[in-house]
C-alpha cells in the first residue's frame, strides 16, 4: 500500500507544482504581478522510540510563497502611471468597504470626482498638501485633484537687478519722470495686488556728484511710491539701497491696500557698459488661474497640478507602504496584498517615496518566462516519473492478487 500513496502524493505535488507554473506563465504580461514559488516538505512516519531504519510516506506541498524582486519599468506616456524603483507597495482604499490593500501596479488615473484611483476604483493613498507644501509627520488619506482654481496671489518682492553707466553724467536740473533729462535710467517690472491686477513699477535712477552714488525715485501706476538711494563699491558692485524695502501703494481697485512690497536689486552693477537690466525682472505674484489638466509626478511622488498663469502648485504625494515581512503579506488577487499579523503593520512615512517614483512608467511581471517553461518540464516528468511508479504498483498487486 505505501507505494501507491508515495506514487499519489508525487503526482499531487508534481500538479501543484504545475498550476503554480501555469498561473506565473499566465500572468507573464500582468503589471505589478509577482512570480510564486513551491514549497515541499517530505513525509516521514512520526518516531516511536528509539530511531530504525525508516521509509518515507512521500512529499506534502509545505506552502506556496511569492517573489517581491521588482520588474522591470515599462514607459507608458501616462502621466499618472507610476512604478516603484524601490521596495514599497501604493497604498489603496476602497471607498466603498473601506479595505485598504497594497499593490505594485502604479495605472491611476482621475475618477468623476477628482480623485486618483486605480482600474477598479480604489483611490490611491497619500500625504495631502497645504499651501503647496506637504508639511512632515502627516497621515494619509485620499489623493484628490479638486483645486481646479488657483487665486491671486499679491506681489510681496519683485526682482529687477541694473547695471547702471558708471560713464553717466550727472543730469541737470530737478528729477522730473516726464522729463527724460532729469534722470539717466528707467526700468520697469510689473507685479499684481491680491485680486490679481496688473501693476506697473517703474524705478528712475539719477547719478548725483558723489562718487559711485545714485538716487533712486520708484513709481507704481505713475505715481510717486518711493524715494531712496543705491551706492556701489569701487569695483562696481553692489553696496548698499535705502527706499526699497516696505514700499507701500494704494492699489485703487478694491485689492488690500495697502500693498507692501520691496524690490530687490542685490545683483545691480555700477560699471562702464550701458544702462541695461540684468537678466528678466521678476516677481512672486501672479494673477488667478483655472487647472490646465496637466499634472506632473516626480521621482519623489510629489503631485503638482497646472494652471491657466503659468504656475504649479503641489497638491500631495504620493505615499509609499513597506513591511517588516512581505512573506506574511495575503494575496487578495488583482495585483494586490493586505496586511496580516504575519506581515505587520505597514510602515508608512514619506521618506518612503523619496527617488522612488518612477512616472510614466509601469513594472512588469517579474515571471521570467524560459525559467518557467524549463520548471514546467522537469515539474513534468516528475509527474510522469510519478505516474510510472504507480504504474509499476498496480502491475505488481495483479502479480499478488493471482497468486
Amino acid at each position: 500500500m505505501g507505494i501507491g500513496n508515495i506514487a499519489d502524493t508525487g503526482m499531487q505535488a508534481a500538479m501543484s507544482h504545475m498550476e503554480v507554473i501555469s498561473n506565473n506563465i499566465a500572468n507573464a504580461n500582468t503589471y505589478g504581478f509577482k512570480k510564486s514559488y513551491i514549497n515541499f516538505a517530505d513525509i516521514y512516519p512520526s518516531l516511536n522510540g528509539s530511531a530504525g531504519n525508516q521509509v518515507g510516506l512521500g512529499v506534502s506541498v509545505a506552502g506556496i510563497g511569492q517573489n517581491f524582486t521588482t520588474g522591470g519599468s515599462s514607459p507608458t506616456g501616462q502621466p499618472l502611471d507610476m512604478s516603484l524603483q524601490q521596495k514599497g507597495f501604493f497604498i489603496l482604499q476602497d471607498p466603498t468597504s473601506g479595505q485598504t490593500s497594497y499593490t505594485r501596479m502604479g495605472r491611476f488615473m482621475q475618477d468623476t470626482s477628482g480623485y486618483l484611483v486605480n482600474v477598479f476604483g480604489q483611490r490611491l493613498q497619500g500625504f495631502t498638501a497645504v499651501n503647496g507644501s506637504v508639511p512632515s509627520g502627516g497621515s494619509v488619506s485620499d489623493i484628490a485633484l479638486t483645486q481646479t482654481t488657483m487665486p491671486a496671489s499679491a506681489t510681496a518682492n519683485a526682482t529687477m537687478n541694473v547695471n547702471l553707466d558708471s560713464n553717466s553724467v550727472v543730469p541737470s536740473g530737478t528729477f522730473d519722470p516726464t522729463i527724460a533729462t532729469t534722470y539717466n535710467f528707467n526700468p520697469a517690472v510689473k507685479i499684481v495686488d491680491s485680486l490679481g491686477n496688473p501693476h506697473t513699477v517703474v524705478t528712475y535712477y539719477v547719478k548725483t556728484a558723489t562718487p559711485n552714488t545714485w538716487d533712486v525715485h520708484v513709481y507704481v501706476d505713475g505715481n510717486s511710491v518711493s524715494t531712496g538711494s543705491v551706492d556701489f563699491t569701487t569695483n562696481g558692485a553692489f553696496n548698499s539701497a535705502t527706499g526699497l524695502s516696505s514700499i507701500s501703494f494704494d492699489p485703487g481697485t478694491g485689492a488690500t491696500n495697502p500693498q507692501v512690497f520691496s524690490l530687490n536689486i542685490l545683483n545691480s552693477t555700477q560699471v562702464a557698459a550701458p544702462s541695461a537690466t540684468i537678466g528678466a525682472p521678476s516677481d512672486d505674484g501672479f494673477p488667478p488661474g483655472t487647472f490646465t489638466g496637466l499634472i506632473n509626478i516626480d521621482t519623489n511622488g510629489m503631485i503638482q497640478m497646472s494652471y491657466s498663469n503659468g504656475r504649479q502648485q503641489t497638491i500631495g504625494q504620493v505615499a509609499v507602504a513597506d513591511f517588516a515581512s512581505l512573506d506574511g503579506l495575503s494575496n487578495i488577487g488583482n495585483m494586490q496584498w493586505i496586511a496580516t499579523s504575519a506581515s505587520g503593520p505597514a510602515l508608512i512615512n514619506q521618506s518612503n517615496s523619496l527617488s522612488n517614483i518612477l512616472p510614466g512608467t509601469l513594472e512588469q511581471s517579474n515571471v521570467d518566462l524560459t525559467t518557467e517553461m524549463v520548471n514546467l518540464i522537469n515539474a513534468q516528468h516528475i509527474f510522469q516519473a510519478n505516474a510510472q511508479v504507480e504504474q509499476v504498483y498496480n502491475e505488481v498487486m495483479q502479480t499478488v492478487i493471482q497468486l
